[in-house]
């Protein structure tokens, strides 16, 4: 490692040895629990003579988890607190090259930065002459089209619902994107079978189709060793199951596998994470 190399001083060891995650959402999280865990399970005893330089510190600058229940905020909060992760609150102003400056002036050095705030538009979707919705996103109607041009249609992180919709803008999550290109191909394949699939064929044709709807399926994140938050809400002001530790965690695993996209890969993942449980992490070195 760069920190064990001779001449580095104890200030220089600290900085190398210090991950710095910035955003306080789901991968923010998860990544600052995984990473927590791993140094204090396989890291600090294999390289037991660095232990006390390694630290995580999570940078958010509201409330961590902000879309999840209060219940399992709270919990997180002492879960990653218990696990050694360093909390702070505060928005970064200023990246250098070894430390970020935050809004109070404070300075934090850094030997690795990772960064998970989110995503915004980009200055490419910026620049389109389209109509915006909120933040900048191709403005699209119910049906997920632009309405000032005729066939193009925007879903995923890059589109928003105009404010004339009155809808309002979804997050920029994985299973949005997902559900709206499932939408948007039945849309298609309606106005092919209505006789369209010519240029301003759409107009007409997809009047007798429902508008799109999003139904949030809820929220997962894991928060370090065997413990995770389940959160199957609808939204914030709606009630639910809420769940949190071990037994959200294997429900977490469980809806993880559904995902990969063979059973070939399934098992393996599978088998991985079992020889993980039994064994621990392999971190050995040839």
């Amino acid at each position: 490692m760069l920190s064990d190399l001779p001449g580095i001083s104890e200030e220089e060891k600290c900085r190398l040895l210090h991950c710095v995650v910035v955003g306080g959402g789901p991968t923010g999280v998860e990544f600052s629990g995984e990473l927590s865990d791993f140094i204090i399970r396989d890291v600090k005893q294999r390289y037991s003579h660095v232990k006390d330089y390694i630290h995580v510190t999570l940078i958010e600058a509201n409330e961590i988890l902000s879309s999840f229940d209060v219940r399992l905020r709270q919990y997180a909060t002492k879960q990653l607190i218990k696990s050694g992760v360093r909390l702070v609150q505060g928005i970064v102003k200023d990246v250098q090259p070894n430390k970020i400056i935050l809004d109070n002036g404070e300075e934090v050095p850094y030997g690795l930065l990772v960064w998970s705030t989110g995503v915004g538009a980009s200055p490419f979707v910026k620049s389109l002459p389209f109509p915006k919705s909120p933040g900048g996103r191709i403005g699209v109607n119910e049906w997920l089209r632009v309405p000032s041009v005729h066939d193009v249609y925007a879903i995923g992180d890059c589109s928003g619902f105009l404010e004339s919709t009155g809808k309002e803008v979804l997050p920029a999550l994985a299973q949005v994107a997902e559900r709206q290109g499932k939408y948007l191909a039945s849309l298609l394949n309606h106005v092919m079978k209505a006789g369209g699939g010519h240029a301003n064929s759409e107009t007409e044709a997809d009047l007798g189709r429902p508008p799109f709807v999003y139904k949030h399926l809820g929220s997962m994140a894991t928060v370090g060793r065997y413990k995770a938050l389940v959160d199957l809400r609808q939204s914030k002001e709606s009630r639910g199951i809420s769940l949190a530790g071990f037994v959200s965690w294997f429900i977490w695993r469980s809806a993880y596998l559904t995902r990969v996209v063979s059973w070939r890969n399934r098992f393996y993942v599978a088998i991985n994470w079992l020889t993980t449980l039994l064994f621990g992490r392999d971190i050995s070195r040839i």
